[in-house]
């Protein structure tokens, strides 16, 4: 399940033998930020204030919000906006997405590292990432233009979706670069996904209508007991790529951008 999913879920949510005062408009405590149950004797007295006054019926979500403009309460009206919730959808969706890949915005990207990181560190699973760079991305928008760039980049959004787990974390890190964090993965199965990546671009794009023929480089980098925090991991695979860009079109042989011994080939 994607982050869109959840937030959709939470929305969604029915609170079964809840009380009404667990959603605000639609939105659990957790979202609103205010912790609806603690107040709930105060906006209920207050609504009750206010149907005898206007004499109707008084949601206690519009109670709440009379409430947030009086010296009642710890917090202000001005903290606080109403939104429809397609509106909210569409918030998170612009948060957690890239509209031109169809990837996880780089938004998204310290906390779900960060988690996956920690997850790795207390149970020992093995956690990799790599980091893909397109080749040359400023020639195809120099010469053909940025709406061929735009396209490149959205075939690559999906070409890259299409080869991973749903586990798997792809990300566009930013311009023509992308990483993609893969829990429970060691090296070695990082370094096969890569190749993979690497080795079916060609075929793939020969449909896709792109102006010029695509090639990828990719890093691999894969947490080991000496690092102390997430972002090693993600500079590990970003020094395979740099290495990887010096030649182009490859997969840096070596987990971490360790320097290949003179006997390798270029992949």
């Amino acid at each position: 399940m994607n982050l869109l999913d959840i937030v959709n879920q939470i929305l969604d949510q029915t609170d079964d033998g809840a009380s009404e005062r667990a959603n605000l408009l639609g939105l659990p405590s957790a979202l609103v930020g205010i912790d609806l149950e603690r107040l709930s004797e105060h906006i209920n007295r207050h609504r009750e204030r206010m149907q005898e006054q206007l004499g109707h019926p008084v949601h206690e979500a519009v109670a709440l919000l009379d409430l947030l403009n009086t010296p009642d309460l710890p917090y202000s009206i001005d903290d606080f906006c109403v939104l429809r919730k397609d509106a909210m959808q569409d918030l998170m969706q612009a948060a957690i997405y890239d509209k031109l890949t169809g990837l996880f915005s780089r938004n998204i990207m310290d906390t779900r590292l960060r988690e996956e990181y920690r997850r790795a560190k207390r149970y020992e699973l093995p956690l990799s990432a790599l980091f893909v760079d397109v080749d040359d991305f400023k020639a195809i928008n120099d010469t053909y233009g940025h709406a061929e760039g735009d396209q490149t980049l959205t075939f690559l959004g999906r070409f890259i979706l299409d080869r991973l787990r749903e586990v798997d974390i792809p990300i566009r890190y930013g311009g023509e670069e992308f990483v993609i964090i893969l829990p429970h993965t060691d090296g070695e199965t990082a370094l096969n996904l890569a190749h993979q990546l690497h080795d079916g671009i060609g075929s793939a794009q020969k449909n896709a209508g792109l102006a010029l023929p695509v090639t990828i480089s990719i890093g691999v980098g894969t947490l080991t007991p000496e690092m102390s925090s997430e972002s090693e991991l993600i500079d590990a695979a970003d020094k395979a790529v740099y290495l990887a860009k010096q030649e182009k079109n490859r997969v840096w042989p070596e987990l971490n951008g360790h320097a290949v011994d003179a006997s390798a080939t270029a992949s």
